[in-house]
């Protein structure tokens, strides 16, 4: 399954691309194999977003760029280049600053959450993907804590303010629509996200 996201702006990509939404997505989505199911109510509308954006349209727009360059120059979609992308033996010059680029990307989303106190520690890691290139065991074990924490307190908010009364039924028109995610019946053969 692909799912498409209609956004316009390069802070979105960089949190939707950022290693804490991968990790929460496998966390909380279904598999089937190694193949993620991307359900938009598990994935996307419980990811707590950080609460300032700031500093993630810049970095967001040159690793779309680059991405899109490496994939314009070489002929190959998001499969081929993520899959070059976590392979170790994979050394071309453009696939080790996609690689920086994501590392920046990371420590960026990381700033935007607070949490400069993280170590991160990328490398190539094996995962429930297999080897992937993303932030160490420990670090993703402290991210999916403190995103799960964040998800709580906000959830607790919103039932303050009377947002999730489950005594009260909802007309079909009422109340205030979610963000949605189109989803297409594709499945992506390596479990990678594609965003934008």
């Amino acid at each position: 399954m692909t799912v498409v996201f209609k956004l316009d702006d390069y802070t979105s990509f960089s949190i939707l691309n950022a290693s804490w939404h991968t990790d929460w997505v496998v966390e909380y989505c279904s598999s089937l194999e190694t193949r993620l199911r991307y359900i938009p109510t598990d994935g996307f509308e419980t990811f707590p977003f950080p609460p300032s954006t700031a500093n993630l349209e810049e970095i967001g727009d040159r690793y779309y760029n680059h991405r899109q360059n490496i994939m314009q120059t070489r002929q190959e979609g998001l499969t081929k280049t993520y899959n070059r992308f976590h392979n170790p033996d994979e050394t071309a010059a453009d696939i080790q600053q996609l690689r920086e680029l994501h590392i920046e990307m990371d420590n960026a989303v990381a700033g935007a959450y607070g949490w400069q106190d993280l170590e991160l520690s990328h490398g190539f890691h094996q995962t429930k993907q297999g080897l992937r290139f993303t932030i160490s065991e420990t670090a993703r074990r402290e991210v999916l804590d403190r995103l799960l924490e964040l998800n709580h307190q906000r959830y607790a908010e919103e039932v303050a303010q009377g947002l999730h009364d489950k005594g009260k039924k909802k007309g079909k028109s009422g109340g205030k629509k979610k963000p949605q995610a189109e989803s297409k019946n594709q499945d992506n053969d390596n479990g990678q996200l594609s965003l934008f």
